[in-house]
């Protein structure tokens, strides 16, 4: 793809002036080099994007109603609302996968320390009292 050819439509989030938020694409230049391009969007790409996105949102509603109903603990929601795996949580925390798991049900998310809440919270970008609530 040559540089003039990079696709420029549809903009999947329409920035505003303080923000610009564009894909990177590789196309030639006018001297057979390839350069790093911005690019803010194809629309069939955006489609999809919006489409994926939708879906995680579907799944985090479905995790909500689980912490409602008792079954998992906030910080299941909190993962598929950011779209982290406990294997992506544990690289981020320093906790194993399989405790990142077990941090999921109620009961033990109900006994983790401060230090432990403030680990978790970090990871997932929030204070302590946003991860241990689901509003």
């Amino acid at each position: 793809m040559k540089v003039k050819d990079v696709p420029q439509e549809d903009p999947f989030v329409h920035p505003d002036q303080n923000i610009s938020l564009c894909g990177r694409l590789f196309a030639l230049d006018d001297d057979g080099k390839y350069q790093e391009i911005p690019s803010v969007g194809w629309s069939p790409r955006n489609e999809a994007l919006k489409f994926a996105w939708n879906c995680r949102g579907e799944e985090a509603g479905q995790e909500r109603e689980k912490v409602l109903a008792g079954k998992c603990s906030p910080l299941a929601f909190h993962m598929a609302r950011a779209m982290m795996t406990p294997a992506m949580m544990a690289g981020c925390t320093g906790f194993s996968r399989k405790k990142i798991n077990k941090f999921c049900k109620p009961k033990h998310f109900a006994s983790l320390d401060s230090g432990a809440l403030a680990r978790l919270a970090e990871a997932l970008n929030m204070s302590v009292e946003e991860l241990v609530s689901i509003d």
